[in-house]
């Protein structure tokens, strides 16, 4: 993108560089909202990356088209195969609606059957074949693995694949772009499985390498974290979270490890009351409606605020989606409080 200049580079950054090019005639430039809100929180400049308001309402789509926009379409022809616990989901029918040969080919959607009852409904009336297998993400990807192999076709996971942490990343591409003077100082991103923050900390990081990248997951599955704390990816029992989408185990050949160990400098843990007090709190200052991953972010930046670390600083949180449950909400009404 024009006006974007890395100082150092490394080879995730400029692959980040190549999938911009690849999706941006597919995707949103989402907004780079400044809160006044988290401003004065903060004592800082805050923003928001809105990829909440993103096609699908996730930032899945740019990973999804990505991957699928990068593959031959002889490839692509012998059937595709992925697995969600939702957002990746809708990315993958959405990807798959944008090019030719995909659209054509024969695609399997597997989701844990502990997955959003919404975003269940929303795939199969859009089109796709879901198939529920397991009560946990690493469940559902080994069962769609085993699967592509016998069928011969292609598995695309939603975050351990290079092209799909790629397309992340060209969210940080956009961001040095919107941001005044090109400069984060730091940068607050929910974390799952790791694609999100290890494209986008690979770009940030290779403009501005004193960029403080931080890594906001629910306590009560914070599987990346320990793993990153370990050197190696671990099995951690997950418990329920208003943060779905972030939620449950890696695989434990997953590429992101290395990115979120060479790249991410802080791990924060936020708990479910402060999730649900993130969401609304977001809901009456600027009128925005985020997923429970999104407010995983918030509720870190929150944390950092309170302990003075963001005074003077540009900050930039990354609200990662807007797909939630009526139930989910319903339940952060009653019991979320709003910050003032």
């Amino acid at each position: 993108m024009q006006g974007v200049r890395l100082l150092h580079t490394n080879e995730l950054a400029a692959a980040a560089l190549e999938a911009h090019v690849r999706v941006k005639e597919h995707v949103l430039c989402t907004n780079l909202v400044r809160s006044h809100w988290l401003s004065s929180a903060g004592g800082c400049s805050a923003f928001l990356k809105l990829e909440s308001e993103q096609h699908t309402n996730s930032f899945k789509v740019r990973g999804a088209l990505n991957k699928v926009l990068s593959m031959p379409d002889e490839q692509i022809r012998h059937g595709l195969v992925t697995c969600s616990t939702g957002n990746h989901a809708l990315a993958f029918v959405y990807a798959c609606s944008r090019s030719a040969a995909a659209s054509q080919a024969h695609s399997t959607i597997y989701l844990p059957t502990t997955a959003s009852p919404a975003k269940v409904a929303k795939l199969q009336a859009q089109g796709g074949n879901v198939v529920q297998f397991g009560v946990d993400c690493v469940d559902a990807e080994r069962q769609a693995r085993r699967v592509a192999q016998q069928q011969g076709s292609t598995y695309i996971s939603p975050y351990n694949d290079w092209h799909v942490m790629a397309g992340q990343g060209s969210i940080a591409v956009e961001v040095l772009s919107q941001v005044p003077q090109g400069a984060v100082d730091v940068c607050i991103v929910p974390v799952g499985g790791g694609g999100l923050i290890g494209g986008i900390a690979a770009v940030l990081k290779a403009a501005h390498p004193g960029c403080l990248v931080v890594g906001a997951q629910p306590a009560a599955s914070d599987v990346m974290r320990q793993s990153v704390a370990a050197g190696r990816i671990v099995e951690v029992a997950s418990a329920d979270t208003l943060s779905d989408a972030t939620a449950g185990g890696i695989e434990e050949d997953a590429i992101t490890l290395q990115p979120c160990l060479r790249y991410v400098d802080r791990w924060l843990t936020v708990s479910e009351q402060e999730i649900a007090d993130a969401v609304v709190s977001l809901l009456q200052h600027h009128s925005k409606l985020v997923e429970g991953a999104a407010g995983c972010g918030l509720a870190a930046f929150r944390q950092l605020a309170q302990a003075g670390e963001l005074q003077g600083r540009q900050v930039v949180v990354v609200c990662c989606g807007g797909n939630i449950a009526l139930p989910v909400l319903q339940l952060m009404l009653q019991t979320g409080v709003v910050w003032q």
